[in-house]
C-alpha cells in the first residue's frame, strides 16, 4: 500500500528536524507494509522568499487534495518584525494555520503529554509529584475552532456595521495600536461542542481514562453552555466514562501536580492553547511536544508538533527533533500503521531512558551533565531513534 502525504518542511530549524522525522516515518511505516511518499507543499516565510506568499495557493490546493499534511512549523520573530510589519496579512500563523484549520474543519487537536517515571528528572516540577509506579498521561484535546480565535471572522457579517464601528471589531491585521477600544467576539455553537465532546468521550472510553473538562463556567457564558452540554452527554451517552470538571485557573495550578490531570482533557481553543504549552514545558521541553489536528467527519488531518521553529538554532544541528518524530508516530497511527507508530514511540523511550539528550532536555545546563547523560545533535538523535526501530 502506498500513502502520499503533503509536507511542509517549515522555517528556522524545522527543516533539520523534519528531515529526521520523515526518514523515520518512512522506515517505520514499512512495518505495516505501507510505503510513504512525501510531496512538498511549501508554506511559511521560506515560501514567501520564492513565491511571494506565505501560503501559496498551489501548496494549499495540493495539501487539500491529499487530505493529510505533515507540518514542520512556520514563523520567525525577526522576519515578523520586518516583512511581517509591512505585510501583516502574510504573518504565517494567522495566514496558514488558522486558514487550514478553518477550511479543513480541524476541530480536534490532540496534544498528549506523557510523564514517565524513568524520565522524571526531565520534568520542570518536583520529582516526588510524579508517581514511581505508573505513567501519567495528559491527553489534551483542544477545541480548535470557534472561540475567540475565529469570532471576528466568523460572525462579522452578522453584526450591524454601526455596532462593529462602535465596538471596534476588527481583524488582527487591521489594528494600528492607536485604538481606544478593541473588541473580540468569542463564541461556541452547541452542535460543534457536541461533535467535539462525542469524539473526546469516545477516546476517553478507548483509553480507559477519565474525561477532564476545563472551563470557566463560573464567569463566562459560553462555558456555561459547554459545561451543561458536557454533563448531558456524559449522563445520557457515556455514563461509563468518569467525568470531572475543573475551572481553567485551577487547571493551570494542577500543571504542577500532573497526577491530578491524568486523563483526556477537553478545553476550549484559547484555554487549550495556553494550558497545553504549559504542560509541555512541565514535561521537560516544548521540543518534546507532538500534536495532531483532525476533522472527525472527513478524517482530514494535519500533524504539527507545536514545538516551534527555533530560528536561533537554524543550521546548527542542535534543535530537538523528538516532538516532530513523535508527531510522525501520531500520523502513522492515523493512516493505520499501528506497528510503525508503536516502534517509534518505543524507540524514543529507549533512547531517552539510556540518557541520550539534545541540549534542551539535558538535566544540568552550564554545570555539567549527570553521569548517565550525553548530549547529541539533531541528526544524531534521529539516527539513534531510526536504528532502534526494530528493537
Amino acid at each position: 500500500m502506498k500513502k502520499i502525504i503533503a509536507l511542509v518542511k517549515g522555517d528556522g530549524s524545522a527543516p533539520e528536524m523534519m528531515e529526521q522525522a520523515t526518514k523515520i516515518a518512512i522506515k517505520a511505516a514499512e512495518k505495516n507494509n505501507i510505503g510513504i511518499e512525501f510531496v512538498e507543499t511549501p508554506m511559511g516565510w521560506n515560501a514567501y522568499e520564492k513565491y511571494g506568499d506565505t501560503l501559496p495557493e498551489e501548496s494549499l490546493r495540493k495539501a487539500t487534495e491529499l487530505n493529510i499534511l505533515f507540518f514542520g512549523g512556520i514563523g520567525d520573530p525577526e522576519i515578523d518584525k520586518t516583512i511581517g510589519k509591512n505585510h501583516p496579512e502574510m504573518l504565517p500563523e494567522s495566514r496558514c494555520l488558522l486558514r487550514i484549520r478553518k477550511e479543513w474543519g480541524l476541530l480536534l487537536n490532540f496534544r498528549p503529554m506523557i510523564f514517565y517515571p524513568q524520565l522524571k528528572h526531565l520534568a520542570k516540577i518536583r520529582p516526588d509529584l510524579i508517581p514511581d509506579d505508573r505513567i501519567i498521561r495528559q491527553i489534551f484535546v483542544r477545541f480548535l475552532l470557534e472561540d475567540s480565535y475565529f469570532g471576528n471572522i466568523d460572525l462579522r457579517d452578522f453584526i450591524p456595521e454601526t455596532t462593529r464601528t462602535n465596538l471596534n471589531i476588527k481583524l488582527k491585521k487591521d489594528i494600528t495600536g492607536e485604538e481606544t477600544i478593541v473588541s473580540d467576539i468569542a463564541y461556541y455553537r452547541k452542535d460543534t461542542i457536541e461533535k467535539y465532546l462525542r469524539a473526546a468521550f469516545r477516546y476517553a472510553r478507548q483509553t480507559n481514562l477519565p474525561l477532564i473538562s476545563i472551563d470557566k463556567a463560573n464567569v463566562i457564558a459560553r462555558y456555561v453552555l459547554w459545561r451543561k452540554t458536557c454533563e448531558r452527554m456524559g449522563k445520557d451517552v457515556f455514563p461509563d466514562v468518569e467525568l470531572r470538571h475543573i475551572y481553567v485557573d485551577a487547571g493551570n495550578m494542577l500543571l504542577f501536580n500532573p497526577a491530578r490531570l491524568n486523563g483526556v482533557i477537553v478545553c476550549g481553543n484559547e484555554h487549550g492553547d495556553i494550558l497545553s504549552d504549559g504542560a509541555a514545558e512541565a514535561v521537560g521541553s516544548l521540543g518534546m511536544m507532538c500534536s495532531s489536528a483532525i476533522n472527525p467527519d472527513t478524517n482530514q488531518a494535519m500533524f504539527e508538533s507545536g514545538a516551534g521553529t527555533a530560528p536561533t538554532l537554524a543550521g546548527q544541528d542542535k534543535a530537538n527533533p523528538i516532538g516532530r518524530i513523535l508527531t510522525a508516530a501520531m500520523m502513522l497511527r492515523h493512516i493505520g500503521a499501528e506497528k510503525g507508530a508503536s516502534a517509534i514511540e518505543n524507540s524514543v523511550f529507549k533512547i531517552l531512558s539510556e540518557g541520550c539528550r539534545t541540549a534542551d532536555i539535558a538535566s544540568s545546563k552550564g554545570s555539567g551533565l549527570n553521569m548517565y547523560e550525553y548530549v547529541v545533535t539533531t541528526s544524531h538523535m534521529g539516527d539513534l531513534i531510526l536504528e532502534n526501530l526494530d528493537l
